[in-house]
């Protein structure tokens, strides 16, 4: 057989057992069988607030700070220390973490990276910083007597809600140990953490939600709103008390318009640092029943007017004692029953 031959020959061979091979990997990529999707991944999430910028009584929403830590165990990462000191290992940003969001966001939440790294054991842990504005339905019922819960929801998302179980972490919440100037009326109390399910979920998929208790400090209100006011219609009743030769009706009226005057002032003034709510809140029924009182008063003090005109001085002045001790117990009664209408049943 000639050279020319034997090389085109072989040449042919090899081209032929080159297209046998390629064909030969392709129908074994076809047959070979899909290797299952990966199980759901339990992850823990944590919370660490640190700051509360701001509590809006008027949009029903806060501001926070704090730190937003997740943890779940890979296999796969599993390592050997090699030495003592070797703790963890950082992770590239390209490793599959959860991609979590606030589910109550009122704003678009900024999240910025802190850490992400593996344990020997592959316990990975994956932490946030956030700085979030977050809707809330606060009850002001009591106020400035109250306490609120201020939730934050934690849930997956995008395709990570359905390979996500997202449940609590097992290490205790924290919250602020000091007041910050900006919130000096409000004290943290609590974190709380319950395992909720995500609305509208096809596959039951969880959440975790947070709540913040915080109690408002009343001092502020007591004795710049309350005590003021309480006083006020106690000037009411000190004509009653006061000699009747010294202060005639003429002196005891004028006094008690002028109280009027200044508690429908003093409810001008006050409005601005009320809560504006469209329920009736505990400081709204003390500020009424002050007015109640004191527009009492005047009309008590015209009917001691008219008993004495048409009766008796003697009448008159009976009737003018006797005033003097019930508006100052039937006062006292009403704001014992407004207290706790508010505070035990409201």
């Amino acid at each position: 057989m000639p050279p020319a031959l034997q090389r085109y020959l072989a040449i042919l061979s090899l081209l032929s057992a080159l297209a046998f091979y390629a064909c030969a990997g392709d129908a074994l990529a076809v047959v070979a069988p899909v290797a299952p999707a990966p199980g759901k991944t339990v992850v823990r999430v944590g919370l660490v607030i640190r700051n509360i910028v701001a509590i809006d009584e008027i949009k029903e929403n806060w501001q926070v700070t704090g730190l937003l830590i997740a943890k779940w165990n890979d296999p796969t990462l599993k390592y050997r220390p090699r030495g003592r000191g070797q703790l963890y290992r950082d992770l590239p940003t390209t490793t599959w973490k959860p991609d979590l969001e606030f589910t109550n966001e009122d704003k678009t939440t900024d999240f910025r990276f802190v850490d992400f790294y593996v344990q020997p054991d592959g316990t990975v842990v994956y932490t946030q910083s956030f700085n979030a504005t977050l809707s809330t339905e606060l009850d002001l019922r009591r106020f400035p007597f109250d306490y609120q819960l201020l939730p934050v929801v934690v849930q997956a998302r995008g395709d990570d809600i359905d390979r996500t179980i997202l449940k609590p972490s097992s290490q205790p919440a924290a919250v602020p140990k000091r007041a910050y100037g900006s919130l000096a009326q409000w004290v943290p109390q609590s974190l709380t953490s319950y395992t909720g399910t995500v609305e509208g979920s096809a596959s039951n998929a969880t959440d975790v939600e947070f709540r913040l208790k915080v109690k408002r400090s009343p001092k502020p209100y007591i004795f710049k709103f309350i005590v003021p006011l309480l006083l006020l219609v106690i000037v009411s009743w000190v004509t009653f008390w006061l000699s009747h030769e010294e202060f005639k009706t003429k002196d005891q009226l004028g006094s008690a318009v002028s109280t009027l005057l200044i508690i429908v002032a003093f409810n001008y003034t006050a409005t601005t640092l009320l809560p504006k709510t469209d329920y009736l809140t505990y400081i709204d029924a003390l500020l009424f029943t002050s007015f109640v009182f004191v527009c009492i008063s005047i009309g008590v003090i015209v009917g001691i007017h008219l008993v004495q005109i048409n009766s008796s001085q003697q009448r008159a002045l009976t009737a003018r004692r006797i005033a003097g001790f019930v508006l100052p117990g039937a006062f006292l009664v009403a704001q014992i029953v407004l207290f706790f209408t508010f505070h035990i049943g409201g």
